[in-house]
């Protein structure tokens, strides 16, 4: 048996494929016996959390909720060992002359098979991303269209990894996925679940049709093919539409109101190649209001999603509203203050209450005082503090300072840059609380917000002449449609500023 599901969004996608779990699990079906993959790590952990939750389930048992190259890596029984990590792409760079950056840390369950970025980071992608397309390095190199990178440069790179990881026996993420299918064995399976199964890249598809399938007796491809925004991976809508005869369609949104869904509905309605569909939106009406610019928005109050086409128009954003004064997480880079500062000020606000910290906070509230607060032999006193043992103000002084911490506001007390002070104090002018694990305003590329929303989304028009110009519309069309179906309650639309930019 094999059933598609379409899940528009909102619509309770990931709660449909639990409740399929839960009714398996009712039936006799053993944990063991059902796989619950997807493409991403962000999708995989959801449901892993979700079945724990909803259906007391121990991880343990959760053998097979993974993203695929999890799967391949835990089926045949690869170690962490055999896995390349940053110290060989260190070698690598040595070998090359070239820097690797982005592949530094690596973490099995982590869905990204590749990371675009700059340097022999731009290459490892493309070799990577040929090898998930079924390309050639040719191909790909002129797919890539960048004209920074060489093509005799890739030929080298590409050259060298074979060679090294032939050397040392060791793996990349494409490879776990190459010998699993290559083995030809895969789990004895009751029920298999791809999910976010409109993202998937060739090498995926082979993976799930050549292996996993046949060893499943239910199967069910799970995902929205108006929401497959993947086609520089080499991924294909039509692979999703013809995964199987049997569709089912979601049919009721709990999250898009009724002004959002029209208006991303007759976007949508654009795209050439797609499943047609019939859903609802919530009873709500909500808003779609139209600005001039990014800064005509109040971002003082609220749940907001600032989501752009590219990362360069998402930075510029970010300085935008850092001029401003607004507090914010950007996707990738975290908080707009610096991490170390922040930690500075939450371990001396601690203290200053009458709190005590422990001494891991304290050795790192020391790198962060000026020099002409910490004593050379408080340094010393530091690496013999006990770390079971709490700590007070008087203990701080005692033993490392040359005088009472609340004697001075945070930004004489510790080394922060003058424009960062500016910055902060902004933040708190704006009645902002700096120490939160919450992100109020979140700016993101819409690639790296799917699967997220908030009460209000700002969708910047403006994209790129590789965009604009790009002969994958549908694919553009698309991305626009997963930014717009983000709000739960209002969606502003930014005018482009340049030349280039998307029409609604």
């Amino acid at each position: 048996m094999q059933t598609t599901i379409f899940g528009p969004p909102g619509t309770g996608k990931t709660t449909k494929l639990i409740s399929i779990v839960k009714q398996e699990l009712e039936d006799g079906t053993r944990p063991e016996d059902i796989a619950f993959v997807s493409f991403s790590r962000k999708a995989a952990d959801e449901a892993r959390t979700r079945a724990s939750s909803a259906l007391s389930m121990n991880p343990d048992q959760m053998v097979w909720f993974r993203t695929l190259h999890s799967m391949a890596f835990q089926y045949m029984g690869i170690t962490t060992r055999q896995v390349l990590k940053g110290t060989d792409f260190t070698q690598l760079g040595q070998i090359l002359g070239v820097e690797f950056s982005s592949n530094a840390s690596i973490r099995m369950e982590d869905g990204q098979l590749f990371s675009p970025g700059k340097g022999g980071d731009a290459y490892l992608s493309m070799i990577q991303l040929a090898r998930v397309r079924g390309v050639s390095l040719e191909q790909q190199f002129s797919d890539t269209n960048n004209r920074h990178l060489h093509y005799q440069q890739l030929k080298v790179v590409d050259e060298v990894l074979r060679d090294y990881k032939r050397d040392t026996g060791k793996l990349d993420f494409v490879d776990m996925i190459d010998r699993f299918i290559e083995q030809g064995e895969g789990p004895r399976l009751e029920v298999l679940i791809v999910d976010e199964a409109q993202d998937l890249a060739p090498l995926q598809w082979r993976m799930v049709h050549e292996v996993l399938k046949p060893r499943a007796k239910r199967i069910y491809f799970a995902g929205d093919d108006d929401q497959c925004i993947y086609s520089w991976m080499g991924v294909n809508v039509r692979d999703f539409l013809n995964a199987s005869d049997n569709k089912m369609v979601l049919d009721k949104s709990y999250r898009l109101p009724r002004n959002i869904y029209n208006v991303a509905d007759s976007l949508v309605n654009r795209v050439v190649v797609r499943q047609p569909k019939v859903w609802s939106p919530v009873s709500e009406a909500g808003q779609v209001v139209w600005h001039h610019d990014i800064m005509d928005l109040n971002f003082n109050s609220g749940e907001w999603l600032i989501l752009a086409r590219t990362n360069y128009i998402a930075n510029k954003i970010a300085t935008d509203l850092k001029e401003q004064g607004y507090l914010f997480w950007r996707e990738g880079s975290g908080w707009s203050i610096s991490p170390n500062v922040l930690t500075g000020i939450e371990v001396w606000l601690k203290l200053c209450k009458g709190l005590t910290a422990t001494a891991m906070e304290l050795k790192t509230l020391s790198t962060l005082l000026r020099s002409d607060i910490v004593t050379k032999s408080g340094r010393k006193n530091l690496a013999t503090l006990d770390n079971e043992m709490p700590y007070a103000l008087d203990d701080v002084k005692e033993n490392f300072c040359t005088s009472d911490l609340r004697e001075k506001p945070w930004y004489e007390v510790l080394k922060v840059a003058e424009q960062e002070r500016i910055y902060i104090t902004s933040v708190r002018r704006m009645g902002e609380k700096i120490l939160t694990d919450k992100p109020r305003v979140k700016i993101s590329t819409i690639h790296k917000a799917k699967g997220g929303e908030a009460d209000n989304v700002a969708l910047v028009l403006d994209t790129s002449r590789a965009c604009a110009e790009s002969r994958d519309q549908d694919s553009e069309i698309r991305t626009f449609y997963v930014g717009m179906t983000r709000a739960k309650k209002a969606l502003h639309l930014i005018e482009k500023q340049t030349r280039y930019g998307f029409v609604v």
